[in-house]
């Protein structure tokens, strides 16, 4: 008899939490919920409202929270719903467009990209690709308003050089800043990002890997860069550039058209 016995408390262990599942219902009028825990990225909810008014640079450090000097501080005046006003210390004042891009923290004003760490009342946090952040303050009026002087202007990129590609070949460049006249940059820009694994081809021209974006979209895609004349044409997909050099060093490489938009990119 134990022998019949043992075989059914077997079978009865087995199919058990089968049973029991299969058992369990939800109370009367409420639905099925889907416990299964669902990855998603992380959802921010900045808004352009948040930012109204004028912000000026008050703070500035790296990755590790080292403070940095600040040579060219940044004033952020967000003078209407989308529209901003941008300076560097005291260079020239830009005028564009402003929108926050996917995925909800990606600042463009103008022609400059941030990344928003945070917002508040009184502060807000910046994050260049490098891993410097910005500190700026909300202000009534900046400091230079009270001054009653006219501000220095940018020295002009205006001589280009005559492009060689091997010196921007093995060097991956990110754009660090971008200085653009007033009306030249628009929600229908594509603007360069990163310029990476450029490979001279020794015959004027080279391939690289290219990040470009516009105000819907990032992409990421394969180009070439040939010499044209005294400048050079970047082309990826549908989308081309065609641009002078202004500076090449191994700290920093300016590039475009000083009465348009300049890009000036560093070193990742």
């Amino acid at each position: 008899m134990k022998q019949l016995y043992l075989p059914l408390l077997l079978a009865i262990l087995l199919f058990a939490p089968e049973f029991l599942s299969a058992q369990r219902v939800g109370r009367r009028g409420v639905n099925p919920v889907n416990t299964t825990a669902s990855k998603k990225g992380p959802v921010y909810n900045f808004t352009l409202a948040q930012l109204q008014g004028r912000w000026q640079e008050t703070k500035r450090t790296d990755a590790d929270k080292s403070a940095l000097p600040i040579g060219d501080t940044i004033y952020l005046h967000f003078t209407e719903a989308d529209k901003v006003e941008t300076r560097d210390g005291t260079k020239t004042i830009m005028r564009g467009v402003a929108f926050i891009d996917e995925p909800g923290n990606i600042l463009v004003a103008a022609a400059d990209v941030y990344t928003i760490g945070a917002i508040s009342e009184t502060e807000l946090l910046l994050l260049d690709d490098d891993g410097t952040v910005h500190t700026l303050t909300k202000k009534d009026i900046f400091w230079r308003e009270t001054l009653g002087k006219n501000a220095v202007t940018d020295p002009v990129l205006d001589t280009p050089l005559d492009p060689n590609l091997a010196d921007l070949a093995g060097i991956n460049w990110t754009v660090y800043r971008r200085r653009a006249k007033p009306g030249a940059v628009s929600n229908e820009s594509v603007l360069i990002r990163y310029i990476k694994s450029i490979k001279d081809n020794g015959d004027k021209t080279a391939t690289a890997e290219l990040t470009f974006y516009s105000k819907d979209k990032t992409e990421v895609m394969p180009c070439t860069i040939t010499v044209v004349n005294n400048q050079i044409e970047v082309k990826s997909g549908g989308h081309s550039w065609l641009m002078y050099v202004y500076k090449v060093e191994k700290d920093e490489w300016i590039f475009g058209d000083h009465k348009t938009l300049l890009y000036f990119a560093k070193p990742l």
